[in-house]
């Protein structure tokens, strides 16, 4: 089933969505590794009774929060729907799926700054 929204409005200020989006970039790619250490750091604990990683929850809490605002802060600039900032953030709840999010939506909002890229000038 793909995701379809309702025609996306124009963006009004292509280069400050160009940095969300660079934010949002870097947050998804954070947080999806820090998922996957937290994981690992899950494993060492209760498999292995092994403490080696246990810092690595608070951190991994900071960087979360970090993904969060940076889906808030793309989410805005493009008005999307709460609806939608939400989904996006329940993704980094599964390992890998920020890596395929970010992909996505990068895809979706570079082909919305082309659109806008010509009303710009």
């Amino acid at each position: 089933m793909s995701e379809q929204y309702p025609s996306e409005q124009p963006i009004e200020d292509p280069a400050r969505v160009r940095g969300a989006l660079k934010f949002f970039r870097i947050m998804a790619l954070i947080a999806g590794v820090a998922l996957l250490v937290l994981v690992l750091e899950m494993v060492l604990k209760y498999g292995m009774d092994n403490e080696a990683l246990s810092w690595w929850s608070p951190v991994h809490g900071l960087l979360f929060m970090g993904f969060v605002a940076s889906v808030y802060n793309l989410g805005t600039k493009l008005r999307w729907p709460t609806g939608r900032m939400v989904g996006y953030v329940l993704t980094a709840f599964v390992p890998l799926l920020s890596f395929w999010l970010e992909q996505k939506v990068t895809r979706e909002v570079q082909g919305q700054l082309a659109v806008a890229a010509p009303a710009a000038r």
